[in-house]
């Protein structure tokens, strides 16, 4: 009998410090959102990489929580792979970027409509990008269809004009014309030397 009731105490014990554990590991999940109480937040606080043009995002205006969490989410894992600089927007930034989503129903089919404004340190409207996702057939509710990949593709298409724009080429480059048709031997000129005085 008294190893039963020792055998009994030994699994409630690990019991207990399984459900410790595991309310250890939500606590330390949740200490990230503790700041402000979602996950923007912790986004906003991303270190900038050294000596790179910083960029904060002032808002993303338009989808409910769930969607903007994760657009979020999308943006931070984007920016890293680009190597670009997010900062707080509480901090200084060399650009600010105002984001507005908005999602709606275009011949039963729901499209996902994006516009970044981009500020520079003046305030002043340094670059706008926009476009149109599609996000599959619309149901009850549009921003349904927004899913991981409709955001990302949002993502990668804003961060890449706004890369361009920093590193100094055109958000959206056009592709080089042709080159003319040549017609004959190419023609150099070239200014007649100058007379040397002697």
């Amino acid at each position: 009998m008294r190893d039963a009731s020792n055998h009994q105490f030994q699994t409630g014990t690990v019991v207990r410090i399984a459900v410790a554990a595991t309310w250890l590991a939500v606590a330390s999940v949740l200490g990230g959102c503790a700041a402000g109480g979602n996950v923007a937040d912790s986004y906003a606080m991303a270190t900038p990489a050294s000596g790179g043009t910083t960029v904060a995002f002032e808002s993303i205006d338009g989808p409910p929580p769930q969607v903007f969490d994760r657009m979020v989410g999308v943006l931070d894992s984007e920016s890293k792979l680009r190597s670009l600089s997010i900062v707080s927007r509480e901090g200084t930034a060399a650009y600010r970027v105002r984001s507005y989503l908005s999602a709606q129903v275009v011949r039963g089919r729901t499209m996902i409509a994006w516009v970044w404004d981009v500020y520079d340190s003046n305030q002043q409207r340094a670059l706008r990008l926009s476009g149109e996702e599609p996000a599959g057939k619309a149901g009850r509710d549009a921003w349904a269809a927004a899913d991981d990949l409709v955001l990302r593709r949002i993502a990668q298409a804003g961060l890449s004009g706004l890369s361009g724009m920093i590193n100094g080429g055109p958000a959206d480059s056009p592709a080089p014309a042709a080159a003319p048709e040549l017609r004959g031997p190419a023609m150099v000129s070239a200014p007649a030397p100058a007379a040397s005085e002697t």
